[in-house]
């Protein structure tokens, strides 16, 4: 039926009516079309592993990443639980589902997966007693018999911690012995497996010796003390005395190389035992900031190196360590373009910082 005269509206307006309704449907289109994106790549991710047919592993690491990219539990949750389901033997699925589950305040779940943890054979006794996500658990049952069988589990399972290996160079040593390099590397690394950098570092002029960190947190992942560098003096006195078992070294010029929580070690190495080291590199110093006392170094080769990106903590840790070093010891300071990490050009530029360390 047509509007009556009085009320027929004019062309132009019917025109913009219809425009504008048109306009409504396509934005509600355009709306229901991206949200059907957004959920097809909030389930992509899961998809495709299980298209790769992923290990478990792979899926930990997914989980990881949702959590720390995204901050986004749930998703990370079903990430580990995938991983627990896939392998059931995997206790560390089953304690990564358990924190997400405490992080979405589900104790009760959360308890069952700690459970499930330690039914498992966990042992990451370093991850669970820093896990923040699991502190309002702490007082329940599961998670204290999660923490006795992990303190039980741990010794077998962290032999490798403060492990060493050595790359040797071919040939006959010096008469005086081989020079060497002592690799700390940094936070959740592992630093025997370090030793493939000699050839590119030294070359045939020094030995290389690669430690693992004193302390065991997962697979191939370990760290130095939170709070004190007497366990890595240790460890890397042990190191040297098995070498020298292999072959003739010279201890006059036993140089550290570290980074990140492994050059906050080394600085403190050559600043309490100076008698053991004749100088050190320095690469991007971090960690969990252990004070200087009294620095004894005197007569040091040193080089610190930091790059211009690196967090504002990383960049004062680097200037308080240069303070500490520069008095009575030959230290050089150098900085590169890039953030924490090994800068591009390490390969051409650092055998130039060993070499003066080493006084080569």
């Amino acid at each position: 039926m047509s509007l009556p005269a009085a009320v027929r509206l004019p062309l132009s307006f019917l025109s913009l009516f219809s425009a504008l309704s048109l306009s409504s449907s396509w934005a509600h289109a355009d709306a229901q079309q991206d949200v059907a994106k957004g959920r097809w790549q909030g389930l992509a991710g899961m998809a495709n592993l299980y298209l790769d047919e992923a290990t478990p592993t792979d899926f930990i690491e997914a989980g990881d990443n949702e959590k720390s990219q995204h901050d986004n539990y749930a998703g990370a949750l079903a990430y580990y639980l995938t991983a627990a389901r896939l392998d059931p033997k995997n206790a560390y699925a089953s304690y990564q589902a358990a924190g997400s589950l405490a992080a979405m305040d589900k104790n009760k779940r959360a308890a069952e997966y700690l459970d499930q943890a330690r039914e498992r054979g966990f042992w990451q006794l370093v991850l669970l007693k820093e896990d923040d996500e699991l502190e309002s658990l702490q007082q329940d049952p599961a998670y204290k018999k999660l923490l006795q069988a992990a303190e039980k589990n741990y010794p077998a399972k962290a032999r490798d911690a403060g492990l060493a290996a050595f790359s040797i160079p071919q040939g006959k040593a010096p008469s005086e012995g081989w020079p060497v390099v002592v690799w700390l590397s940094g936070f959740g690394t592992e630093g025997s497996d370090g030793i493939d950098m000699r050839t590119d570092l030294v070359g045939e002029n020094a030995v290389l010796v690669g430690i693992n960190g004193t302390l065991k947190r997962d697979e191939h992942q370990f760290m130095w003390q939170q709070h004190s560098v007497a366990p890595t003096e240790e460890a890397v006195s042990a190191a040297l005395k098995k070498l020298e078992k292999q072959t003739r070294i010279d201890r006059s010029r036993i140089v550290l190389m570290g980074f990140s929580q492994g050059a906050e070690h080394a600085s403190h190495l050559i600043a309490e035992y100076p008698q053991h080291y004749s100088g050190a590199l320095l690469l991007s110093p971090g960690g969990y900031r252990i004070p200087f006392g009294e620095t004894k170094a005197r007569d040091k080769r040193i080089v610190i190196v930091h790059g211009a990106k690196e967090h504002e903590s990383n960049q004062k840790l680097t200037a308080a360590t240069q303070q500490a070093l520069e008095p009575g010891n030959q230290v050089h300071s150098h900085e590169h373009e890039q953030g924490h990490t090994f800068q591009d050009d390490w390969r051409q530029v650092y055998p130039g910082y060993l070499k003066f360390a080493l006084n080569l």
